[in-house]
């Protein structure tokens, strides 16, 4: 055969397939202070046991609520064992959050003038309008009635004063990898996604406070005019996101499970009162929304690979005020702790996917 024909025939052959570029992606779901401070511990076990996990070296890092601090700072590179070290030894650096990171010296005092806000409200349409019933009193005092019992601008502040310290990139753009923080538009029922588009402009911070405003708590976060609420709102996770911004395997870190309560074994969730019927029931509505989710994902994208990590049924500390700081270091332990047991059984399986 001639050279040239030989050389026809080679490149007609048909060439061995591509296998495609693993581009993987990090997504960490809320869950509250102790929610955050779970994913830390449980991202720095992960790191010292599974070979070749390293989460610094994600390609695409989305965080809503209490996951967009720690998707913030994973993706501008610091260690989770570092952040880790910080928060369980209580050292003095400015990445050790503290009761003063989310509520700063007069927050009780205006929740309080807030609260009696809310109870002026009700009681001065409750004397003008004695035959009414409650949902109706609630809806006619509506407009006198506080957005929220706290403010989540200390955080933002807190994150900014946090990336300047550290020299740390407040800014989307400049980011060392890419971060994305949902959160949902207030007045127009719709996710915005800050890091991507015009919303890039947005400072991380802004976007952090933004994503974490949970309604009720929080009096919603205004930016450039418009109302922002809580990142998981109608969402849990937002792995969506990844998959459309190319990722093919992830790695979703959910913290907020709902209690399972074996029969008998322990006090009904009655007993809690409230507060923790309505938190139960909110994580309930989010791990079924996160399950729906990733399900139709893997319907929509079968070629994608998933990796769900959340705690245990057995994983109790994790259940109480999720915006409390009281139980934030047994939550920082528990997601270290408990991963650490978990991968004892699932641990060489788990760290083949991350062979190179």
């Amino acid at each position: 055969m001639s050279p040239v024909l030989d050389r026809l025939r080679r490149w007609f052959e048909p060439s061995p397939p591509v296998r495609p570029r693993r581009r993987r992606a990090l997504v960490l779901a809320g869950g509250g202070v102790i929610g955050g401070m779970w994913e830390v511990g449980t991202l720095a076990a992960l790191e010292e046991l599974v070979p070749n996990f390293r989460t610094n070296d994600f390609d695409i890092y989305i965080g809503s609520s209490a996951g967009a601090v720690v998707a913030s700072l994973m993706a501008n590179g610091i260690p989770p064992l570092e952040l880790y070290r910080i928060l369980e030894e209580g050292r003095d650096d400015p990445l050790n959050f503290q009761r003063g990171s989310v509520y700063h010296r007069h927050a009780f005092s205006g929740a309080a003038r807030n609260f009696f806000q809310l109870v002026w409200a009700v009681g001065r349409n409750m004397v003008r309008g004695r035959n009414l019933d409650w949902p109706d009193l609630l809806a006619r005092s509506q407009s006198s009635m506080p957005p929220g019992f706290f403010s989540i601008a200390q955080l933002a502040d807190f994150m900014r004063a946090a990336f300047a310290a550290r020299s740390l990139s407040n800014d989307f753009r400049q980011c060392p990898r890419t971060l994305v923080i949902p959160a949902m538009d207030l007045d127009r029922a719709e996710r915005v996604i800050f890091g991507v588009g015009e919303l890039a402009q947005v400072p991380i911070s802004e976007a952090i406070a933004a994503s974490c405003a949970i309604p009720g708590f929080f009096e919603p976060y205004r930016i450039n005019g418009r109302d922002y609420v809580d990142g998981d709102v109608g969402h849990t996770g937002h792995a969506d996101l990844a998959v459309e911004l190319g990722a093919n395997f992830l790695v979703v870190v959910n913290p907020l499970v709902p209690l399972r309560r074996a029969v008998d074994a322990a006090p009904e969730l009655r007993g809690r009162g409230l507060y923790g019927i309505l938190e139960q029931t909110g994580r309930i509505t989010s791990q079924n929304i996160l399950e729906l989710g990733l399900r139709e994902l893997r319907l929509r994208e079968p070629e994608v690979e998933f990796h769900l990590i959340q705690p245990g049924d057995a994983d109790t500390a994790l259940f109480g005020p999720s915006m409390g700081f009281e139980a934030s270091r047994n939550a920082l332990q528990l997601g270290y702790s408990s991963t650490r047991t978990r991968l004892a059984e699932i641990g060489p399986a788990f760290a083949e996917r991350f062979a190179p």
